[in-house]
């Protein structure tokens, strides 16, 4: 259960980041976005023994056991809630972090 669950939060950045490149017409924006994701893995909260001496706060290993369904479940609603937060801050009109195609020329003036 908790392996289909982290694929479905998985799946939901995925389409986050598939929207940022359609609406940039780049990679950057989402390159930006994956590596936040991967900063605030590392460094915020680990999951897994090997990267706990990165990490300000340690958890127990999503592949062990004692995990409950709705655990699992948590854990996924989480993820596709930060997720929808993330698409709300990068792509909605009326928000400072909006992302926007660029459509200066290039070798021209930008």
């Amino acid at each position: 259960v908790i392996n289909a669950c982290v694929l479905a939060s998985i799946a939901a950045f995925a389409l986050l980041l598939t929207l940022v490149v359609y609406a940039t017409g780049n990679l950057g924006a989402a390159f930006g976005a994956h590596l936040g994701n991967n900063l605030t893995g590392f460094l915020l909260i680990s999951h897994q023994q090997s990267y706990n001496s990165f990490a300000l706060f340690n958890a127990k290993p999503l592949e062990g056991p004692g995990w409950t369904t709705l655990d699992a479940v948590l854990i996924a609603a989480i993820g596709i809630v930060c997720s929808l937060l993330t698409v709300l801050l990068l792509l909605h009109s009326c928000s400072p972090l909006k992302v926007e195609p660029d459509f200066s020329h290039p070798g021209g003036p930008s």
